[in-house]
């Protein structure tokens, strides 16, 4: 990384990372998504349904992926955690997506989400 990032987009665009998407096969909605470093590294998602939510009627809507709402999804999203198998998936996932983005990064990245849900 070069200057140090102040958003998820930023960080996406200091990284050099590059995203695909296609729609996933095993649920209508939802995307399949490949992010990639300049190495060739890459970290895939099988499956994934992004959302909008309108704050005066509670109602959702179905979106596309983009860079900073795939890489909340590394930062651990809103993944609840209930069992111990939750758990071990959970912490077996934030390994492998600080593997791919660097300790440095994924810290900034949890705190991007952090000050995220703090504004909403």
């Amino acid at each position: 990384m070069t200057a140090t990032p102040t958003t998820s987009a930023d960080l996406f665009r200091s990284l050099g990372l590059s995203l695909t998407v296609r729609a996933a096969t095993d649920e209508e909605g939802a995307w399949a998504c490949v992010l990639s470093r300049p190495d060739g590294a890459t970290y895939e998602i099988e499956s994934v349904t992004f959302f909008d939510v309108d704050p005066d009627t509670g109602e959702e809507w179905v979106v596309e992926p983009g860079p900073t709402r795939v890489l909340g999804v590394l930062a651990g999203g809103d993944v609840d955690a209930e069992g111990e198998a939750d758990r071990s998936a959970a912490a077996a996932a934030e390994t492998e997506a600080r593997t791919f983005l660097g300790d440095e990064a994924y810290e900034l990245l949890l705190r991007f989400e952090e000050d995220e849900l703090e504004e909403d």
